[in-house]
């Protein structure tokens, strides 16, 4: 079968071969008017060539890049994407990496979705981590795309596992919550009293910019992950104003700022490292940071709080067209409602 013009060619090698079938196309030419090859890659059989060939020419990508592996892959996007305060790649990612190993001397660019999905179904963890190790991969494609040596996301072509209801999170017990009021000398404590009366995400409160923090007003801007929570007013309840207060410093961009080497904190590792893990009151309990959003939840529902003033705190969307749209809650209100717990 005859190829189109300017499509690139395959040719068959000499000899006996693992390999005979090699895939290159035009580049340049000489001052005689010869072509100027480059090879792309060599393959088994003229169909596996002939994909590859297609592949090239549905959007052409860096040949340089051509024959880099999923580790080699994973190295450059780690330099690219984490090269600010925090150069290590959060620990979700190395271990949905470590999950990985399989495909480690893959060519990237032949990597397809049974692949991945094998990776994912083989995985003996559960949902979480299924889900965790499709969403890495999904960001090296992203990645890949970026430097063009990817054309098709393979990793949205894989499923995941029925999610079952999560019993990870618990509330602290009002027993729980006294012990830290009693324990509020200890840095760790004090985030966690924070975490409990704002209702933030772990990462939402070590993201919070001293810009977004209104002490007169007795409110801060914070929130991500969606439309509903990102950039949301919290309020400051009266009981946590003086460690707020304290860890405020307009020098700084960031509130949270890591008494051990003056950088912010940014990441839920160092959270959990630098004053979880360590915190005998905390370790003691046996409690993730997360849980403190789930005590906020529970005790703005003990305390009969309206439903639409939660939703606002916790940056939850509404199902209701009423309150999604005609409701307005006042910052007053939202600072009423906290100083209620």
């Amino acid at each position: 079968m005859r190829l189109p013009t300017s499509y690139g060619s395959i040719i068959k090698l000499s000899g006996k071969r693992r390999r005979p079938f090699a895939v290159r196309i035009t580049t340049g030419w000489t001052d005689e008017g010869k072509q100027i090859y480059k090879y792309i890659d060599y393959f088994p059989t003229r169909k596996a060539a002939l994909s590859c060939l297609d592949e090239y020419n549905k959007k052409p990508y860096d040949l340089n890049n051509r024959h880099i592996t999923f580790s080699e892959l994973f190295s450059k996007w780690s330099e690219w994407k984490y090269t600010s305060h925090d150069n290590d790649v959060p620990k979700s990612y190395r271990s949905a990496y470590k999950w990985c190993q399989p495909l480690y001397d893959r060519i990237w660019i032949d990597l397809r979705a049974d692949e991945i999905q094998n990776v994912i179904n083989t995985c003996p963890k559960g949902y979480s981590t299924k889900k965790n190790i499709r969403i890495f991969i999904g960001l090296l494609y992203q990645y890949a795309q970026r430097i063009e040596i990817s054309v098709t996301n393979y990793a949205k072509m894989t499923d995941l596992p029925t999610p079952t209801l999560s019993r990870m999170h618990r509330p602290f017990t009002p027993n729980e919550i006294d012990t830290l009021w009693q324990h509020t000398d200890l840095d760790g404590v004090r985030l966690a009293l924070i975490y409990i009366y704002t209702g933030l995400r772990p990462t939402e409160l070590l993201r919070t910019k001293t810009a977004n923090i209104h002490l007169t007003e007795r409110y801060l801007r914070a929130g991500m992950k969606t439309a509903a929570g990102k950039n949301r007013i919290i309020p400051i309840a009266n009981k946590i104003m003086p460690f707020i207060s304290e860890m405020f410093d307009s020098k700084n961009e960031y509130l949270l700022i890591d008494k051990k080497d003056g950088k912010p904190v940014l990441t839920y590792d160092r959270l959990r490292e630098h004053y979880w893990e360590h915190n005998p009151v905390l370790k003691k309990m046996n409690h993730l940071p997360h849980d403190c959003r789930h005590t906020c939840a529970t005790l703005l529902s003990n305390a009969e709080i309206n439903k639409k003033v939660i939703q606002l705190i916790l940056g939850h969307s509404s199902k209701d067209i009423t309150d999604k749209v005609y409701t307005h809650k006042t910052v007053q209100q939202l600072i009423d409602a906290v100083n209620l717990l």
